[in-house]
């Protein structure tokens, strides 16, 4: 969903463009403009088909599967998913509980939630779980620990400053870095809940699931990234425009 909303927000930037590329052109050209207008109208990019295409391309390519978790673990991020399973039996709840982007692209991510095959699960046993994640991605980084991750620095911190794991659950976002062959990964966890069942352990929600996301992380601070991000659209509106009037094409 991560993925899915950063690509809208990128779509809706290029939209925002193309909105005032279209208004210079018709200050520009009054006779032309409201030709140009209708073309505009024809041609415009509907954000909703862009996803839900993206979505039945990922399927087609399987990505939604534990294979494609491993394959992006194993290839991006030299981890083993059996060093991020729990130890308590689990199952995927559907179908769409387990993807993986490819990982030659160089960016991208691979997450999997962990159901509980039978009852809910307990703080011990997330604890237990969180521990061993934590400890995993230690072990596959460059540095033998784990990071606190442009994602998750706050002001005046280090980025690249090792962290522990109760410091990196103490955010209201769970979550830390690592560095593995000389590139930054980012690593989300949370327990998920059925709203469907009530706790029998005293508690406002039924957990029984854990869920891990490993991805690519941003290899430079927010405001580096998005003064890129934003000179980069502007460098090649063209292109980008053109590239995603033949997707949706």
């Amino acid at each position: 969903m991560k993925k899915l909303i950063a690509f809208l927000i990128m779509i809706m930037m290029v939209l925002s463009l193309m909105a005032c590329g279209g208004k210079e052109k018709a200050d520009s050209n009054t006779e032309n403009s409201t030709s140009e207008s209708e073309t505009s109208e024809d041609e415009k990019i509907d954000a909703g088909e862009v996803i839900e295409q993206a979505l039945e391309e990922a399927e087609e390519f399987e990505s939604f599967s534990v294979e494609a978790v491993e394959y992006y673990l194993k290839k991006a991020a030299g981890l083993e998913l059996s060093a991020l399973e729990p130890d308590w039996e689990w199952k995927l709840k559907n179908d769409y509980c387990a993807y993986g982007d490819e990982p030659d692209s160089g960016y991208g991510h691979a997450v999997i939630k962990f159901t509980k095959a039978e009852g809910e699960m307990t703080d011990e046993e997330y604890q237990i779980w969180l521990q061993k994640v934590f400890d995993a991605t230690a072990a596959a980084s460059d540095d033998g620990y784990n990071i606190i991750g442009y994602e998750f620095a706050g002001e005046g911190e280090d980025a690249l400053a090792e962290t522990t794991l109760e410091e990196a659950l103490g955010g209201w976002i769970q979550g830390w870095g690592f560095r593995a062959d000389g590139k930054l990964f980012v690593v989300y966890v949370s327990q998920e809940y059925d709203k469907e069942k009530e706790s029998e352990l005293d508690r406002i929600f039924y957990y029984d699931s854990a869920q891990i996301d490993v991805g690519a992380g941003l290899q430079k601070s927010w405001d580096d990234t998005m003064s890129e991000a934003e000179e980069y659209m502007e460098e090649h509106e063209d292109e980008i425009r053109e590239a995603l009037e033949e997707y949706t094409n």
